[in-house]
This record gives C-alpha cells, structure tokens and sequence, in this order.
C-alpha cells in the first residue's frame, strides 16, 4: 500500500495445550499465522475471528488484541496496519488445507526452526511469553523490499 492508503490486515494465534496453529503458504514458503484483511465496519477482532473460521474451520474462544505492527518498508513507501489477536481455545473441525495453504499445529518449542517472517516470530515469541491479560504489543517492523526485517522497534 502507498503512503495514505489505508490496509488493516489481522492475524490470529491461536495457543492450547503448548502448541500453534500455522498456515504453510507454498507461494512464499512460509509458515504464517491464519488471517486476511479487514472488511468495511469490522473491528480487528471481528476480523481475526472471522478470518481464522474462513481458513481453519475453527470458531475461536476468549479472544484479545495481541499485538499491534506498523509494516513499513521504506525504499517503497509502502506501510500497513497488521494486528494481531490470541486465543486460548478454538472449537469446530480443522481444515487442514485451504486456498491459501496447508493448517498444521506446531509444538512451541519448534517455533525457532520453522520458515517465518522475522517479524512474525518475534510478535508470536513475545505473545507467547506474555500472561493472557498483558496490553497488547505495539511495534513497528521495518523490512526491505524482499522482505528481510531490518529492525523492530517496540513501544514501551
């Protein structure tokens, strides 16, 4: 997006019983959180919900805002507004693959080996380590045109 134009895309985590759900998308060989752009009226955890049912099957349960990342890449003027809201618990059947990819739960544990934007992981780390009434995280990501992440900046 140029500069002025408005996205708000949302992603969910969804976190139980030590593990993750991720989407491997074959297009970018990566794993990523389900999630999708914001439709006109919704709120970012209207989106977060309804994007995670759109892509995995499941209604998510006890629900906040997370995270909320300014994008930014600079030599391209390009930004958007990626938030991100987490779960605890999930209900429904798992589809386990979409237009988008293949569905998969990951131990935490493995998070640190899998194929993730930088920024990603980081955001999905600190969630992890927060307790689940903790404020949401509010950064900043600054990445290349080819999307490496050149630095993070978090809003203490």
């Amino acid at each position: 997006m140029k500069a002025g134009d408005e996205m708000r895309v949302v992603n969910a985590l969804l976190v139980k019983d030590g593990k993750i759900l991720l989407l491997f998308k074959e297009s970018r060989q990566k794993w990523f959180l389900p999630g999708g752009k914001s439709e006109f009226g919704e709120n970012v955890i209207q989106t977060g919900c309804r994007e995670f049912l759109e892509e995995t099957g499941l209604n998510l349960k006890n629900v906040k805002l997370g995270a909320v990342t300014t994008v930014v890449i600079n030599e391209l003027k390009e930004e958007w507004l990626l938030c991100t809201v987490i779960a605890t618990d999930a209900c429904g059947h798992l589809i386990e693959e979409n237009r988008e990819g293949k569905l998969q739960l990951h131990p935490v544990s493995t998070l640190d080996q899998l194929p993730m934007f930088e920024g990603d992981r980081f955001v999905v780390k600190e969630l992890l380590l927060r307790d689940h009434d903790s404020p949401p995280i509010i950064s900043a990501q600054f990445y290349t045109p080819t999307y490496e992440l050149e630095k993070i900046v978090v809003d203490s």
